[in-house]
């Protein structure tokens, strides 16, 4: 089984990071180095467990040693994988025979309760001045496989480097926005457009329409001046025609080009040597002597003549 190193590069989860200390509760930054300058690598829990932190001018120190490797807290990878056997005051993690960290929780307390964790430190020659009552050689032991663990969701960094990555992440976010924005406004437009089109194809349309429409209504008011105003009765003047084909059914109409319809006179040819002038005979005509000894015929529709 591979021993789990401190502050080389080691392989986990088929990746090479750098496992460092770090410390667990507000106590165990008062009782750090004075040149130690904490980060929180992770806040509070879910659980209650107290925020990890790590020093950030021996994290800036890795960071120059090894350039692109990640790094992660000890307790922050033990938590991760849920390796610390909570339910005792101590429990510690061996780095070597004698010495190694440890997790301390608040005395008489709920020992099983990741709230209660007082500290994270150091002993040596299993020693340490804060636990000078306690038995850190029979204390429970953490033991891990490197092959077991999984890395945590997200390793440490520097307070510069997180303020980057907010600035990275928000100038992100601003593109985002615009992106959208911009998608949305070509939408817009393109929308627009269409409905442009659609608009000027309608009006086009439209129009055409509109004309069509008004070219029948201007047929139809030419229709309605020459509409008659009453139906027109013929009856008298078939009445008198009749009459004339009674004394001559052989009648003709000369050649003359003269109109023939029913709003102009009618005009007619007796036979040769026809022997009577029905001018005395049916009312509305009148009679005119041809050289041939006819007569030629007009028959009015206005004109009562002589009644027969």
């Amino acid at each position: 089984m591979a021993e789990l190193q401190l502050g080389i590069p080691i392989t986990i989860d088929g990746e090479e990071v750098i496992i460092f200390r770090d410390a667990i509760g507000t106590d165990a930054l008062a009782t750090g180095r004075e040149s130690e300058v904490f980060t929180v690598i992770e806040q509070v829990a879910a659980d209650g467990r107290p925020p990890i932190y790590i020093d950030e001018n021996e994290l800036g120190t890795l960071r120059e040693n090894f350039p692109g490797t990640n790094v992660y807290g000890l307790w922050q990878l033990l938590f991760a994988n849920n390796l610390v056997p909570l339910g005792h005051e101590v429990v510690v993690f061996p780095t070597s025979e004698a010495g190694g960290v440890y997790l301390q929780m608040e005395h008489g307390s709920d020992y099983d309760n990741p709230a209660n964790i007082k500290r994270s430190s150091e002993y040596i020659d299993n020693y340490s001045a804060d636990l000078y009552d306690a038995d850190l050689y029979s204390a429970p032991r953490i033991k891990v496989d490197l092959s077991d663990l999984k890395l945590p969701s997200t390793p440490a960094f520097t307070r510069v480097e997180l303020f980057s990555k907010k600035q990275h992440e928000r100038t992100k976010r601003w593109y985002l926005t615009i992106s959208i924005c911009l998608v949305i406004a070509v939408a817009v437009i393109a929308f627009n457009y269409t409905m442009h089109t659609v608009y000027r194809m309608n009006m086009a349309e439209y129009t055409t329409k509109k004309q069509l429409s008004n070219d029948l209504d201007a047929r139809a008011a030419g229709l309605l001046k020459e509409r008659l105003p009453e139906r027109p009765n013929h009856s008298l003047v078939i009445d008198r025609i009749n009459k004339v084909l009674a004394f001559d059914s052989k009648i003709t109409t000369p050649e003359t080009g003269l109109v023939t319809g029913f709003t102009a006179e009618h005009v007619f040819l007796t036979r040769n040597h026809f022997p009577v002038d029905l001018t005395a005979k049916i009312p509305g005509v009148t009679a005119e002597l041809t050289p041939q000894m006819g007569y030629l015929l007009t028959v009015s529709p206005d004109a009562e003549g002589v009644p027969h």
